[in-house]
Parts: C-alpha cells; sequence; structure tokens
C-alpha cells in the first residue's frame, strides 16, 4: 500500500487498489483490489446485497493505468478524460477479489488512451478503453 500511494496522489476512501502485481511502465499493469464488506464505495449500494458500482470498477482501472507511467505522479494526478467504450458483464460483491489488468493503446501528448479488464478467479466482470488526461503539477 505504501508503495500505491508514493505513486499515486489519490487517499482513502478514494484510493480504490489494494496491490499492483506486475508492472512494466508504458506496457502493462496488474493491479488488484480485494473487495470488503467495510469499503465505503459499498455503503448504500445496495442496503442488504452490498456490489460495487460500475464506475468504481472503471475508476479501478483509471488508477490501474497511472502505474502505466514510470515516475511516481506526486502531486499530479490522472484525470479520467473520457470512457471511450464500458461493458460491464458481472457485478463485483464483498469477498471478491477483483484483477485489474490494464495496456496503453495510444499516447497524444498529455493524453493515453488505455484498454483494461476487471476479472475475478478467471470471469471477467468490466471492460472498458479510457482517455486519461496527465495533470499539471500543482504549486
Amino acid at each position: 500500500m505504501q508503495a500505491i500511494r508514493a505513486h499515486l496522489p489519490h487517499r482513502p476512501p478514494l484510493l480504490l487498489l489494494d496491490r499492483i502485481l506486475e508492472r512494466e511502465p508504458g506496457v502493462r499493469v496488474v493491479a488488484e483490489k480485494l473487495v470488503t464488506y467495510g469499503d465505503p464505495i459499498l455503503q448504500g449500494h445496495f442496503p442488504g446485497r452490498p456490489l460495487v458500482p460500475g464506475v468504481m470498477l472503471v475508476e479501478m482501472l483509471a488508477q490501474a493505468a497511472a502505474f502505466l507511467e514510470a515516475e511516481p505522479l506526486g502531486d499530479r494526478p490522472i484525470f479520467l478524460a473520457q470512457i471511450l467504450d464500458a461493458r460491464f458483464k458481472a457485478s463485483a460483491f464483498p469477498g471478491d477479489r477483483l484483477e485489474l489488468s490494464v495496456k496503453p493503446d495510444a499516447g497524444f501528448g498529455r493524453l493515453l488512451r488505455v484498454e483494461g479488464s476487471v476479472s475475478c478467479e478467471g470471469r471477467v466482470l468490466c471492460t472498458a478503453k479510457l482517455l486519461l488526461a496527465k495533470g499539471e503539477a500543482r504549486s
């Protein structure tokens, strides 16, 4: 978790990654998120049958994509600029160990287009193509 906090400017409750499993900057990132009953993202979604909102699966992919950058982002956030395509195939529930896999598709200056997927125990839950914008450092 320390390495994730050192690389990303996000902080709880919106820091959504637990571990980086594989990382080859500029090529591929595989990250992990263990969904627990205590996750703030599950509060109220839905009472009696908590599940991870689809938009949070997309945010997890965007955060994992930040690790495609070789250097830590520090206070330079990566913004989710556009969801080009997102497909939701199954839900994520407490107890699920999510694997987030992201690879770059194209780069345009400060913009990065990525492809990613969220899976659990070999089942694909979500696929997405995202456009990310690299932010400026704050002074």
